[in-house]
């Protein structure tokens, strides 16, 4: 599954799937984050994503969205080496 599904689908119940997926690749696209992201790259996609969901979700979910996601890219990109 390609990144920007994953994140897409993470996204999806909280934004609605058109801004979920917009998301999604504008932030791989921003970051140049591949299907396989060091761990540093996916700490700093889900840092920019948290700051921006706080606006539609609370910080505390923002927190919880952008904790899952980095344990979501973390462990695809180990499954993949």
């Amino acid at each position: 599954m390609e990144l920007a599904e994953r994140i897409c689908g993470l996204l999806t119940p909280y934004v609605g799937s058109f801004t979920a997926d917009a998301t999604a690749r504008h932030i791989c696209a921003k970051f140049q984050i591949g299907e396989s992201p060091d761990e540093e790259q996916a700490r700093k996609l889900c840092d920019f994503l948290r700051k921006g969901l706080v606006a539609y979700v609370g910080a505390a979910t923002a927190e919880s969205l952008a904790a899952q996601c980095l344990k979501d890219v973390v462990e695809a990109a180990r499954a993949e080496r």
